[in-house]
């Protein structure tokens, strides 16, 4: 199951928007709620990264279950975005500030604007969340500690994908070891197997064979170095 978890309202447009950007590729899982008891409850459960709330869809629900978690000494660090309604007042704004959101968003639901609020609250950078085409390769070591080898053909600072004939299953935990182009010393890293591209059933025709790689819990030192190249990519770019 994915390590990194987002509840939001079960709003078919909110659902498409965060499914179709890299919080999707890069194994976030999201996770529907209904309603104020459904959503503390399962919060309580997930451990989400980020918790994204409709008032169009819950009204003052929204509300009580930001306020509920924001109370409760051991899910308060967790971010709440709250959504509001079009033509939301002052004081619905202000309410969701008293409620102790983190964020709130205005309507009409924009994919750029929830998106930046988003990533804003999880100290995500979108710029380096865009995957870079790149050329390098590496060694996989599996649980067994047996090599494996595969070519890097994108990255970014939360993963990669990674062209190989030796596939694992989603959820697989493995090691990487791998040089940066144009950096010295060797990097290693936790990866989960995110997804595969099976030559006989491939989820991306233009990408080849291979799996996409989510990063878990890098060292700060891999941290980094991987900004810094992220960033030299984005100045040639």
């Amino acid at each position: 199951m994915p390590t990194k978890k987002i509840v939001l309202s079960n709003n078919a447009t909110l659902l498409a928007i965060m499914k179709n950007s890299f919080f999707q590729r890069e194994g976030f899982g999201m996770v529907l709620v209904e309603d104020d008891q459904t959503c503390f409850h399962i919060v309580e459960a997930e451990a989400p990264t980020l918790v994204v709330l409709d008032l169009a869809q819950l009204g003052e629900q929204a509300l009580a279950c930001c306020q509920k978690i924001k109370d409760d000494p051991l899910l308060a660090v967790t971010p709440v975005l709250l959504l509001l309604p079009e033509e939301a007042t002052e004081e619905l704004v202000d309410a969701c500030w008293n409620a102790d959101c983190d964020a709130v968003v205005h309507r009409p639901l924009v994919a750029e604007r929830l998106l930046d609020a988003s990533c804003g609250l999880l100290g995500i950078s979108r710029r380096l969340a865009r995957r870079f085409p790149v050329s390098f390769q590496l060694e996989l070591l599996d649980s067994a500690q047996k090599k494996h080898l595969g070519s890097c053909v994108n990255l970014n600072d939360g993963g990669m994908f990674l062209a190989t004939e030796t596939l694992f299953p989603v959820d697989t935990l493995l090691t990487i070891e791998f040089t940066l182009p144009g950096f010295q010393g060797g990097l290693h890293c936790s990866v989960r197997v995110a997804w595969v591209n099976h030559p006989e059933w491939r989820k991306k025709n233009s990408m080849p064979c291979g799996i996409g790689l989510q990063f878990e819990d890098p060292s700060q030192t891999v941290k980094s170095i991987l900004q810094s190249f992220l960033e030299s990519m984005q100045l040639e770019s």
